[in-house]
């Protein structure tokens, strides 16, 4: 009976260890709904146009054809012509551009939805961004919002497409469980 419960606990420490989780907490991105555009644009002094929406997300890059990219948190900010994507340094206390792209540079546009999970997928001539918009706390993918921001990119004339499948963040590494057995001998 011993080594029942043994191998139970073995067999969900192992599979708890395979998890890999993201805590995403408020601090990791500052965003404060009312102040942020005008935050954007004393970060960003080009930014002239106004801002139709805004947001926290999550940002895959990739190459056009790839299911995997780099992942970033991030905020966004969509004007009539341009789709701004900065993440925050916290050293600075300013946003910082990740990828900033003109609506018409987009050569299709696709939504995946997985379950609850929505994932906008513009791709470019040599560059695909994924991005999930999230709800102002961070904690949840907020499906209705990217799907908003998929059919307002839609409306400028971007060609749909299907999508090809989920994009998602390279895996980290998982730390690997060895039970070792020792014998008691008497």
């Amino acid at each position: 009976m011993r080594y029942f419960y043994l191998g139970i606990f073995f067999s969900l420490a192992m599979l708890l260890s395979a998890c890999n989780t993201t805590p995403y907490g408020k601090a990791t991105i500052y965003y404060d709904r009312e102040q942020f555009p005008a935050q954007l644009v004393k970060d960003f002094p080009e930014l002239t146009d106004p801002i139709l929406q805004h947001g926290r997300c999550s940002l895959i890059i990739s190459t056009p054809g790839s299911n995997t990219g780099a992942y970033y948190f991030c905020t966004y900010a969509l004007t009539a012509n341009t789709l701004y994507i900065q993440e925050w340094d916290a050293k600075a206390l300013k946003y910082v551009e990740i990828v900033h792209v003109g609506i018409s540079k987009f050569q299709k546009v696709a939504l995946h939805t997985f379950f609850r999970t929505k994932q906008l997928q513009l791709t470019e001539e040599r560059r695909q961004l994924a991005l999930s918009v999230t709800t102002d706390g961070g904690e949840f993918i907020n499906g209705a919002a990217t799907e908003s921001l998929f059919e307002a990119i839609k409306s400028k004339g971007v060609p749909v497409a299907d999508s090809e499948g989920l994009i998602n963040s390279p895996r980290s590494a998982s730390p690997v469980v060895i039970p070792v057995f020792i014998k008691k001998y008497r």
